[in-house]
């Protein structure tokens, strides 16, 4: 037996406050892929949306109205223009908007897509406007006058259709008459909801100088962040625009009181000698949202004078200047003087590469990510020493993602954190720091890298990495990293303070944390000045049995402690504490081994 796909089904609608009971066609795929997009993508996207009492809203792809309709009778003020080509999806669209009563949605049997040329452009405009008044007609005679345009429409799923020929045998050609993109600008919309495979940039193109509101669909190419919500954009472009596919990419805005755009913090003391090719790199990244801000820390040296020199009028860089305090006081007055929606935090010894900023910017806007990352590689001189992209190329499991000219892919938050601290080859989302109250202590003047990486990557699932970039982290003598005196003691302190933030704020996974706790006291403890030794072994002993004393740790043959020593001061520690119980209070307390001052006191 045949079946007779032209009997509709019902299917309930549960949306922006409506529980409707709607026709949709008989083809599976046309109602659940409707109705999937509705509870993925538009109700989560309305859901925090306020809009005016009145305005304009197109649908582009309404299927059977399960987006059209229950927005249609949820703002009655609003009149919405749904345009449907699929004959069986645009029969069950009318007959659902007459049986609801719902007066304010004009159905169109159209398609939107490439411009054309028009026979009588003057016909088409006046019906195009008696159909925005609902005249009686007018949809048919609009229907008339514009060109039949050919779409490649998918043989089983008929839902699917784009622009062109057919790609391959999954599809066939099917005529459909056709609103020219470029006529979107006459209608001026408030929102559109677009859901036209292939038809993404050319509708965007369409609507670039008129004052869009609200922008939400799925999209089947990639689209231009600055094409869609740019800083000369006019409206709000409230936009939420996923892309198909995994649910990675999604195109998102959100109107704000900061700049559209990205600004890198460089913290700068006493570096005359690299810091020039630093700021020179940025600035050459060709990027009008990426602007730097320079903060020099108290610089005993010329290197704000030399900065001055070469970038004192340069309209992307600012320089500041403060009274020292640390990189990370830097690196918190400068992200107190930014006002752009993304920022990055960079050494002024490092040299980011090519596209690296810009090309992070954008995938952060497509994304949507609290933090993004590219690569980076060691470099000493002119001579590039190591690259690790490979090495997490080899973690990731997902797939790529192509993101324009670039692709992209997905690494887990948890292994991050267990590797060396590398937030200056980061971008992140600037409501997402505030939100989250995360700074960087300022009391810990050396490697607080370490603890903004654990913390902001325990907040965060998965972080998007661009792939083909790379930020050049440098190697000379003057590190912190290369000094291996009694700043390292930094790292105790850091992971108590970690610790005793992920008890207050509840966090359900410590595993992370202390894995990077154990990489860190081997990395240390490899280099560290013989007198200091002893001192640091002795502090990780003690903080090692009060986290777990407060959170269970892994079995003793889990833990890889490198040196031959800790074991026995660890086993030492616990038998002192075997009989007091399971507390919190234990991250509160605190050891002269823990605090750099007191390392550095002369009866330590």
């Amino acid at each position: 037996m045949i079946e007779d796909h032209s009997l509709p089904e019902t299917v309930e609608i549960r949306a922006f406050g409506q529980r409707l009971q709607l026709l949709a066609p008989k083809l599976a795929f046309l109602r659940q892929d409707s109705l999937w997009r509705l509870k993925t993508h538009y109700g989560p996207a309305m859901a925090a949306r306020s809009l005016e009492p009145q305005g304009l809203a197109i649908d582009i792809g309404a299927g059977f109205g399960a987006f059209a309709l229950p927005f249609a009778l949820a703002y009655p003020g609003w009149t919405v223009l749904a345009f449907e080509p699929d004959p069986l999806a645009f029969a069950a669209l009318a007959r659902n908007a007459a049986r609801l009563g719902a007066a304010n949605l004009i159905a169109l049997p159209l398609a939107v897509g490439p411009d054309a040329a028009l026979d009588d452009p003057e016909a088409v405009g006046a019906a195009l406007g008696e159909a925005l008044y609902a005249e009686p007609g007018a949809a048919e005679t609009l229907a008339r006058l514009l060109p039949r345009q050919a779409f490649a429409r998918h043989s089983t799923d008929h839902g699917f259709m784009q622009p062109g020929l057919p790609p391959d045998a999954a599809f066939h050609e099917a005529l459909f008459p056709t609103l020219p993109v470029s006529l979107l600008t006459d209608l001026a919309p408030h929102l559109l909801k677009i859901t036209a495979p292939q038809m993404e940039t050319p509708v965007f193109e369409a609507l670039r100088d008129v004052p869009v509101d609200h922008l939400l669909g799925e999209r089947w190419s990639h689209v231009d962040w600055a094409l869609v919500c740019g800083e000369h954009r006019p409206g709000r472009r409230e936009a939420w625009l996923p892309l198909t596919g995994p649910g990675l990419l999604v195109l998102r805005h959100t109107p704000g009181p900061r700049r559209r755009g990205l600004d890198v913090v460089v913290a700068l003391y006493n570096q005359a000698a690299y810091v020039q090719d630093c700021v020179a790199a940025l600035v050459a990244q060709d990027c009008e949202d990426l602007r730097v801000i320079v903060v020099d820390d108290g610089s005993t040296d010329d290197s704000l004078a030399l900065l001055q020199a070469a970038f004192g009028h340069h309209p992307r860089v600012t320089l500041l200047s403060k009274a020292n305090g640390g990189c990370a006081s830097a690196r918190n007055y400068g992200r107190m003087q930014s006002d752009a929606s993304h920022i990055a935090f960079v050494d002024a010894d490092d040299l980011p590469g090519p596209d690296l900023f810009p090309g992070l910017l954008e995938l952060a806007r497509q994304t949507g990510a609290e933090i993004v990352q590219g690569g980076y590689h060691l470099f000493e001189g002119a001579s590039t020493i190591a690259s690790v992209e490979s090495r997490e190329a080899m973690v990731i499991q997902a797939q790529c993602h192509r993101l324009g000219a670039h692709s992209c892919h997905l690494l887990p938050a948890w292994w991050l954190i267990s590797g060396q601290p590398t937030i200056w080859r980061r971008v992140y989302r600037r409501d997402f720091l505030d939100n989250r109250r995360l700074w960087f202590p300022e009391h810990i003047r050396a490697f607080n890298d370490q603890i903004f990486q654990l913390l902001t990557l325990q907040a965060v699932d998965n972080v998007p990495m661009l792939d083909g970039v790379s930020y050049g982290y440098r190697q000379h003598p003057g590190q912190d990293i290369r000094q291996k005196d009694e700043r390292h003691f930094y790292s105790l302190e850091m992971f108590r303070m970690a610790l005793r933030r992920g008890l207050t704020e509840g966090w359900h996974d410590f595993q992370p944390l202390l894995r990077s706790f154990v990489n860190t006291v081997n990395w240390v403890t490899e280099g560290l000045r013989p007198d200091l030794l002893p001192a640091f072994l002795q502090g990780t002993a003690e903080l090692w049995v009060m986290a777990g004393k407060v959170q269970p740790q892994p079995a003793p043959e889990d833990v890889d402690f490198s040196h031959p020593d800790l074991a026995a001061l660890i086993a030492e520690a616990r038998a002192r504490l075997d009989d007091l119980p399971q507390s919190t209070a234990y991250v509160f307390l605190d050891s002269l081994q823990w605090q750099v001052p007191m390392v550095r006191a002369p009866w330590s």
